[in-house]
Formats: C-alpha cells, sequence, structure tokens
C-alpha cells in the first residue's frame, strides 16, 4: 500500500523548496518541514521560515497561508492554503475537526513492556502558561490523544516510539500529554530533561495526515512511507501506521 497523494498543478517553481512534496493543487501545496525549520516568524528578513520560502517560490497571484503550524523542533507534513478561499475552508475544517492526524514521537521508559495500560485514548485539560501547556484540573481546554500503538526504538532498550492519533489540536498536546503521563518525549526541555533546546535526540514528527482538499468531495490521506530522514522504527509500528492508514481508506471508500 502507497497511500502517498499526488496532483498535478501550474508549475510555480516549488521545486526551488527542496522540500519532498506529498500533495500540490490549484489552492493548497502539502510540504514535509525538517526540523529545526520554523514554520512561521513574526520578523523574518532572511526568508528562512517555511512559508516565506512558499511566498518566494509561488505564483503571483497566489497568497500562501498556514492553517496550522508545526513547532520548529517537529518535522513532518504541513499544508499551506494557496488562496483566500482555500485558507477559510481550512480554518473551518479545524475548527469541525474534520482533519485527522496521527504523530511519531521518541518517549522515555520502556511503555511497550506494558503496552495495555498506556494504548487507547487519553484525556486532559491544559492551560497555556509561559510558552507552555499546564495539566490543570479546571478551567482548562480539553485535549484528547489516543495512543495507537508502542514498540521500543530500535536503538535504545529504555525507550519507545509511540504512534499517537489527535482527537483535538492544542497547543503542545503531545508533549504535555506524555509528559502527564509519566513519559515525556525524549530530551524535551519545556516538559522533562533541563537540556538545551535543538537536542539531536528530541524527535517529534506529523506522520499522516487525512484532510480534504478545497473544491473537492473526497479526503485525501497523506504519507510518506519511504522517508529517509524519519527515525527507523519497529515493524510491529509500521504494522500499526498501515492499519490506521488502510482504516481511513476504507471509511473514505464507504463513503463513495
Amino acid at each position: 500500500m502507497e497511500p502517498v497523494a499526488s496532483a498535478g498543478g501550474e508549475n510555480v517553481g516549488w521545486d526551488a523548496l527542496g522540500l519532498p512534496i506529498l500533495f500540490e493543487g490549484p489552492h493548497e501545496l502539502t510540504v514535509i518541514k525538517p526540523a529545526g525549520m520554523a514554520t512561521e516568524l513574526t520578523s523574518d528578513p532572511k526568508g528562512v521560515s517555511l512559508i516565506a520560502r512558499v511566498r518566494a517560490a509561488a505564483a503571483r497571484d497566489a497568497a500562501p497561508k498556514l492553517p496550522h503550524r508545526l513547532d520548529r523542533v517537529t518535522r513532518g507534513i504541513v499544508v499551506v492554503a494557496l488562496s483566500a478561499d482555500a485558507i477559510r475552508f481550512h480554518n473551518e475544517s479545524l475548527r469541525d475537526r474534520t482533519w485527522e492526524k496521527v504523530y511519531l514521537a521518541r518517549v522515555n521508559g520502556t511503555l511497550s513492556d506494558r503496552p495495555e495500560r498506556w494504548i487507547g485514548v487519553h484525556m486532559v485539560h491544559l492551560r497555556t502558561r509561559g510558552g507552555r501547556s499546564i495539566v490543570v484540573r479546571s478551567g482548562g481546554k480539553r485535549a484528547v490523544t489516543e495512543i495507537l500503538a508502542l514498540a521500543p526504538t530500535p536503538d535504545r532498550e529504555d525507550e519507545a516510539h509511540a504512534l499517537l492519533r489527535l482527537h483535538t489540536g492544542r497547543y503542545h498536546q503531545i508533549r504535555a500529554t506524555m509528559a502527564h503521563l509519566g513519559a515525556p518525549l525524549v530530551d524535551d526541555w519545556l516538559y522533562a530533561d533541563p537540556v538545551p533546546p535543538g537536542n539531536a535526540r528530541f524527535y517529534l514528527e506529523h506522520v499522516a495526515l487525512r484532510f480534504t482538499p478545497y473544491g473537492e468531495e473526497r479526503p485525501r490521506v497523506l504519507h510518506r512511507r519511504e522517508d529517509p530522514d524519519r527515525e527507523p522504527i519497529d515493524p510491529s509500528l509500521r504494522a500499526a501506521l498501515d492499519r490506521q492508514l488502510k482504516v481511513w481508506e476504507e471509511n473514505d471508500g464507504e463513503k463513495r
């Protein structure tokens, strides 16, 4: 199975971005952002952020905007809307929670030894404070994260890879939730270990997305199966991801 979506469209110089492109249409561009690249910057005179680079490469009549963002340290799928109609449509889609996202994270602990304790849906309430999300008992925003699968990392016995599905999209939702559960992301300087930002062992990836492009009736499933920059993962985790992608595709097929 190879669920990577692609589409033709007017050539506006996207190759100049130097980034993997998963989907190119008249109203959206979907790329894989590397860790270390800002999605957007308040001040970007050198044009180093993802959105600045897209705007530099876009056709003159395009108006690239971001319906969502990834932290600088997070790699993975980013959708860029290329028209005013598209950004309105995707903002509404996100509010209606029609996008479905799956992430891959490296976490501390041997969680895969007792997967039944962790697999499933976890709900917390989050409040943003000082650039962090804090778990609170009341007054916060509901954050729902589902752990789909766990497997030991190939290189460390005391760490695991977690496959996570987001049911809501809160600020630092995965990082705050996993830390609250006692399995923070490895070298997460905000929620766990006091290490400098940018530590090479921190790993979080937006690995798969199901969304409907503007003007289309059917959702698309985006995923780059063979990604040379992805951390090596256990075959059982790869199989779990394939099952989730298959569920999405089968559900969409039933609706046709």
